[in-house]
């Protein structure tokens, strides 16, 4: 051959017998391609229908067996007066819930909610505003700008832990007393974490801002083993990963804008309560794990009292706080929405395949039938002639 022809036929051997570039270039690559025959699209939508519809019956079930019971507090008493332009002078508002009668047996654990109404909690520029070397302990300092923009500094200090995330955590505290439906003495309510006096766990210090800052004892404590328990209420990979505590050194602050404001200082990094807040509902309306109550059983007819210290103010933002009292199943809280969703898709699921079947065996024609297009049924002397 000329050297020209022998170089192209060498060429067009190597891309033959090469890596498959040539194929790929083709589109002449080996691929599965499932035809969708009426008994195959019936299968699968009966196997839909088997599968969804027992658990969407089983979320359901348990979502009927979780017991709740919600009460609103920010329009209750002083709570009602909590706005956004109240200081460390006027705060905490304090207000009571008095003889709310239990619906239900609650046995133990008891699981205490505060609650969030038109809270966009989800809103990307909040979300991201925070430091996440920060929080996991990496340093005060790493990375806090511009992550934490527009609450890096304060008074030209760190904040730690910095950001809008961090710096709105909700500040309401709760503690709750009980009276048993067979106590025989009338207005005897038992506490679950002692109120009384300073030296009590849930005290309220009133104005008292170097009260509610004296750290066990102050605002960041108000827990009790057992009866009013705060250890366990955010996830483990949380606590162990996410977030770790750093001593504050001399250029740092544990307060921003609204805590000088509030008089209360920012929660330590990895505080319990802090955690839960920073894990970021998907919802406006939305409920966070507050206490637990492992040792305490509530049967029906007791009469509840909550006590409430209130900073965190909602009437500027049109939203709502409500405290809920709730029983969990083994699938978590109610979630009728999830439940259904399996239900619908389960009967469309069946609707189908009874349509598809009826179709099958009763249609006027062979369902697809592919000789009825339209190339399959001309004439081999056609323009167009089919290539299959």
């Amino acid at each position: 051959f000329p050297f020209g022809q022998q170089k192209l036929c060498s060429i067009t051997m190597a891309e033959k017998q090469g890596s498959g570039l040539a194929s790929f270039k083709q589109q002449e690559l080996k691929a599965w391609q499932p035809v969708l025959t009426p008994v195959a699209v019936i299968a699968m939508l009966l196997i839909v229908f088997v599968v969804f519809l027992p658990i969407g019956i089983v979320l359901e079930d348990c979502s009927n067996r979780v017991i709740e019971q919600s009460i609103r507090y920010d329009n209750i008493g002083a709570c009602d007066q909590v706005t956004a332009d109240l200081d460390h002078t006027q705060l905490p508002k304090t207000c009571e819930l008095n003889d709310i009668e239990l619906l239900h047996d609650f046995e133990p654990p008891i699981y205490f909610y505060y609650e969030l109404k038109n809270f966009y909690q989800n809103h990307r520029r909040f979300t991201k505003s925070k430091s996440d070397p920060q929080l996991r302990g990496d340093g005060n300092q790493e990375q806090t700008s511009p992550a934490c923009d527009p609450l890096e500094k304060y008074r030209s200090d760190i904040i730690v832990p910095c950001g809008l995330f961090p710096g709105s955590f909700f500040e309401d505290r709760f503690t709750m007393e009980y009276q048993l439906p067979d106590s025989q003495t009338p207005d005897a309510y038992i506490p679950l974490c002692s109120y009384t006096t300073p030296g009590d766990p849930c005290y309220f210090w009133g104005n008292n801002t170097a009260g509610w800052n004296n750290g066990s004892n102050g605002w960041s404590g108000w827990h009790v083993e057992g009866d009013w328990q705060k250890e366990g209420i955010a996830w483990t990979t949380d606590k162990e990963s996410k977030f770790k505590f750093n001593a504050l050194e001399g250029n740092e602050i544990n307060q921003g804008p609204r805590q000088n404001q509030t008089g209360l200082n920012l929660p330590r990094a990895d505080d319990e309560d802090f955690i839960v807040w920073m894990r970021a509902a998907a919802l406006p309306d939305f409920r966070k794990l507050h206490r637990v109550i492992h040792d305490t059983r509530l049967p029906k007819g007791t009469k509840v009292n909550i006590k409430i210290a209130s900073w965190f103010p909602t009437k500027d933002f049109g939203g709502e706080k409500w405290v809920t009292i709730a029983k969990t199943e083994w699938c978590g809280g109610a979630n009728h929405a999830l439940a259904w969703t399996y239900i619908v898709v389960a009967c469309v699921a069946i609707g189908l395949t009874v349509t598809f079947a009826i179709l099958l065996l009763f249609g006027s024609r062979k369902m697809a039938d592919v000789n009825r297009f339209s190339w399959h049924n001309r004439p081999t002397n056609s323009a167009l002639v089919s290539i299959s």
